[in-house]
């Protein structure tokens, strides 16, 4: 069945055709989580060098690849259309478009000649983004379409929506049943999951001070393993870097100057993000002292490899 009719409660749900755009985005998550894994594997069986550092950051680059395309083929096999006398709601993800039925327009089915062009995550089967479409304007698209023929424009005042339900004659004639029975009280609204709304999204100072952490810690890590081969058996190690508390160590232990910079790393950044909701002063105070640790431990790197 092209859709599921819960009578008690005036429900449709149209689900298009999500198996092309869901297979290829899942087909890309899963090789590049491969390529991540491969070239994890070859990387440690090399010496401790900055090339291996390399091999390291290009592994967890690719596995980061693999968890987005991952995300996008989830948004794909959740997509949906949700008709209910009171109103449209597109579901993509953790995203939820609510249009009030009584506030659109009219629905237009797409013809091959407009060769809509969408900016966004787009590939075969699976659109989502902002496009521009010939007698239209600007489209947000939500569709699985392969042709232009396969989409639905539902058009309101203030945007244009792109659908790709399997059956748009269906489709359009459910939307205007409901459209007859319509329920005042839905709102135009977007809603989001919790981390989807999360405050850093939109915080620049914040997200500069996090992205300082997180380089000069991988700049920390790439320093350690590209000085490790010139280090002596024995190193001296001095932390704080400002105090006198100096003890010898086999050159291995410079490793935990960077890992407890990382420690000290994640902390700071899950207090940040968790106090941000409410105290975004507190937000800075953690994510600047994440940065003055980071420096910090520099120093005591730096300190170990010139004393080694």
């Amino acid at each position: 069945m092209y859709a599921v009719l819960l009578k008690s409660q005036s429900l449709t749900i149209e689900r298009p055709d999500r198996t092309t755009g869901t297979l290829v985005g899942a087909g890309a998550a899963a090789l590049a989580l491969a390529l991540a894994l491969a070239l994890l594997l070859k990387a440690s069986d090399w010496p401790v060098s900055f090339p291996q550092f390399l091999a390291y950051v290009g592994a967890g680059l690719l596995g980061l690849l693999g968890a987005v395309f991952a995300f996008w083929a989830y948004g794909c096999m959740s997509m949906r259309y949700v008709l209910t006398p009171s109103g449209l709601t597109i579901h993509w993800g953790p995203v939820r478009h609510v249009i009030p039925i009584d506030k659109i327009e009219g629905f237009k089915h797409g013809r091959g000649e407009q060769r809509p062009r969408i900016s966004g995550v787009t590939w075969w089967g699976y659109h989502i983004g902002r496009g521009y479409v010939e007698g239209l304007g600007t489209v947000l698209f939500f569709s699985t379409h392969r042709t232009a023929e396969d989409l639905v424009y539902v058009r309101t005042a203030d945007a244009t929506y792109g659908l790709s339900p399997r059956d748009p004659g269906r489709f359009t004639a459910e939307a205007e049943r409901c459209q007859k029975a319509a329920e005042p009280g839905a709102t135009f609204a977007v809603r989001r999951h919790p981390l989807a709304v999360h405050p850093i999204w939109s915080d620049r100072v914040a997200q500069l001070l996090a992205f300082a952490g997180v380089a000069l810690n991988l700049a920390l890590w790439g320093y350690v393993f590209a000085s490790y081969p010139d280090l002596g058996n024995q190193i001296t190690i001095e932390f704080p870097p400002i105090g006198d508390i100096t003890s010898l160590h086999s050159r291995d232990a410079i490793f935990e100057i960077p890992a407890a910079a990382t420690a000290i790393l994640a902390v700071n950044l899950l207090g940040g993000l968790g106090f941000q909701w409410k105290e975004r002063a507190a937000t800075y105070l953690l994510l600047s002292g994440a940065v003055l640790f980071q420096i910090l431990f520099w120093v005591a790197a730096a300190i170990a490899v010139i004393n080694a």
